[in-house]
């Protein structure tokens, strides 16, 4: 069959060529202005999929490379630096100034200049555990918006409980001299004669707590006015913990002249306990306390009670001093829904200081009060400088503990001062303050230290740099800054004023002597006999200094390597994050090079084409323009 072409069937064709040649050309284009093959997944699915893969793994690459590791790089590097800091310091400042201390030849001069350059090394110490990485404290764990230390004098109760092994009780050497230290012109005959026989060297066991300046509460009378002489309420808790001994739903607890088998019943509303001692069963419902008064069957000296809060508790009035075991219980359902009794893991065994134990400052009877055969049962307590001290006996109870027996004090501190450490970053702490709306709230910090203090509590902060690779950026204060370095520090300062109190006040009485003012009379005989006494308390300090400050050195010591291992310890990461970020940037290049191959378009072959397009367009202009010359007409005639 015939079929007619029309000159309006030429056209159309025509236009559809030149069309489609133009939309080869602006493809073309496209490529050339963009520099890669596709400007649409369509133009290409294979290469697009691929293309998507290849920029997936890149964006992965960038982000550990330019971000992670470069802001991880930038941590270690200041954290280095602190690092570096602070064993410069200790081996440059500190240790060499503990080591002058040790020179019994020292000028009140000498003396002056070392605590003048402990207490410059103390703050620098500190000051340097505040640095930061993009405003994010470094040595902090995840409070990263909580610097390492007061960064200015402030008021704020902290309940602190600290943790810790009896290997952590010292002994110290304290010098009674009476009041001679305080002896000038003015007072030398009003000052309690001491001869210088009477002056002794005692070793007292003590333990000295993070910090110093702990909160004491007064006792007043029935009007509320403070009792004169000042005495003062005991706000501190310390004891030992020891294993819970289990059998069904009770628990074994014993102080020293009673042992105690306690279960609950949780069939009773409310809940019962049952304390069961020297055969006999005492049923108490919680919130109640039984003791001998309200029940003569139980032991003198003895009370017990079941709190709301779950726990149980014996007071034994008996032991010297008095103790108290505490543990804790809570009832829960299982999977039946019956009801079952849980109990903490250890119970608790605490020491009641007396109030006469309990001192404002280190007066002499704040440390006599532990001296001696009558005392070897008394613990004391000086809130001005942190410690507690303890009798013979209680020490070697504290001694003969497993090693691995945890002790505890719990107390109060209020009053900080600047570079003080924080103890959320080291203690179980609660944190008295006030909401936004300004009603009083305690805030917990480090809750899991008391529910298993073996477990590691550290606030590690990692950082991803690969695909399943982690790398660990920070150092935590505990691992660098120790409460023990400021407190070693405070306590060679302290030993160097005591000795320059004896040492002025030996000047004073020497000048007195020898202006012979006083000359034949009883107060000649009188400051010639504190001359001696002072003589004999001065050589007393002298050999307490001389003894202590070598065991200081070796404390010293024992922080700067604590110290540098923090700082190789961060070297070493640094390090393996040098070969990560190394491996990373080859990766990059790599990758870089796999999606440019895949993607970018060949320049020279896409001018080629463009020219091949163009000729080729050119020539089918001149056709269709020669070809639409004739019409159909034209063919007719």
């Amino acid at each position: 069959m015939a079929m007619r072409i029309t000159t309006k069937m030429m056209q159309s064709t025509s236009l559809r060529n030149l069309n489609i040649n133009k939309v080869r050309q602006e493809k073309l284009l496209n490529q050339l202005s963009t520099g890669k093959k596709l400007t649409r997944p369509s133009d290409d699915p294979v290469i697009a999929i691929r293309s998507l893969k290849l920029n997936s793994s890149l964006d992965k690459i960038d982000q550990y490379y330019e971000k992670n590791a470069s802001d991880a790089e930038s941590w270690l590097d200041l954290t280095l630096a602190a690092l570096s800091t602070v064993n410069e310091i200790l081996t440059n400042d500190v240790r060499p100034n503990i080591v002058k201390a040790h020179n019994s030849y020292m000028t009140a001069k000498d003396r002056e200049t070392i605590i003048t350059h402990l207490k410059q090394a103390m703050e620098e110490i500190y000051s340097t555990g505040n640095a930061d990485s993009g405003g994010r404290s470094i040595f902090t764990g995840y409070r990263t918006d909580m610097p390492l230390t007061m960064t200015a004098d402030k008021t704020e109760k902290n309940r602190i409980t600290e943790q810790f092994y009896n290997g952590s009780i010292d002994k110290i050497t304290y010098v009674y001299a009476g009041d001679i230290k305080t002896i000038n012109e003015g007072n030398f005959d009003k000052v309690a004669d001491i001869n210088k026989d009477e002056i002794s060297s005692n070793s007292i066991y003590r333990k000295r707590l993070a910090y110093d300046d702990i909160d004491l509460k007064r006792k007043v009378d029935a009007n509320g006015v403070p009792i004169e002489p000042a005495e003062y309420e005991s706000n501190i808790d310390i004891g030992y913990m020891s294993d819970a001994r289990y059998n069904g739903d009770g628990v074994t607890m014993s102080t020293t002249s009673v042992s105690a088998y306690v279960s609950i019943d949780t069939s009773k509303v409310p809940n019962e306990a049952v304390f069961e001692i020297n055969g006999q069963s005492y049923n108490l419902a919680k919130g109640t306390t039984v003791d001998s008064t309200t029940d003569p069957t139980l032991p003198a000296g003895i009370s017990i009670s079941y709190e709301e809060d779950g726990t149980l508790k014996i007071v034994d009035d008996n032991a010297i001093p008095k103790e108290t075991a505490t543990i804790g219980s809570k009832i829960t359902k299982d999977a039946n829904g019956k009801s079952v009794v849980e109990f903490d893991k250890k119970f608790k065994t605490s020491f009641t200081i007396e109030s006469e134990n309990i001192f404002a400052t280190g007066t002499n009877d704040a440390y006599m009060s532990v001296v001696g055969e009558k005392n070897a049962n008394k613990i004391s307590y000086i809130a001005s400088t942190g410690e507690i001290l303890f009798g013979d006996a209680i020490a070697e109870r504290f001694m003969k503990l497993p090693a691995d027996a945890e002790l505890r004090v719990s107390y109060d501190k209020s009053n900080w001062k600047k570079n003080d450490l924080d103890p959320v970053h080291y203690f179980y702490t609660e944190r008295e303050g006030k909401t936004a709306s300004g009603s009083d709230t305690t805030r917990i910090y480090n809750e899991n230290f008391l529910v298993d203090p073996s477990k590691d509590g550290k606030q590690i902060i990692e950082y991803d740099v690969g695909n399943n690779q982690t790398l660990r950026v920070n150092t935590t204060a505990d691992e660098a800054f120790n409460h023990g370095l400021g407190r070693d520090i405070e306590e060679v300062i302290a030993m160097l004023e005591e000795y320059d109190s004896y040492q002025t006040s030996y000047e004073e009485v020497t000048k007195l002597i020898e202006s012979k003012k006083y000359e034949g009379t009883d107060q000649e005989l009188l400051l010639t006999r504190q001359k001696e006494a002072l003589e004999e308390a001065m050589t007393r300090v002298g050999d307490k200094i001389d003894k202590r400050t070598q065991e200081l050195i070796d404390d010293c010591d024992g922080y700067f390597e604590q110290a540098q291992m923090a700082e190789t310890d961060c070297g070493a990461r640094a390090s393996r994050l040098a070969l990560v970020q190394n491996r990373l940037g080859m990766q990059q290049t790599s990758f870089e090079q796999l999606v440019s191959e895949n993607e970018d378009a060949d320049y020279t072959d896409l001018v080629i084409q463009m020219k091949s397009i163009e000729m080729t367009y050119q020539a089918a202009l001149s056709s269709i323009s020669y070809i639409m010359q004739t019409s159909l007409l034209d063919f007719i005639h």
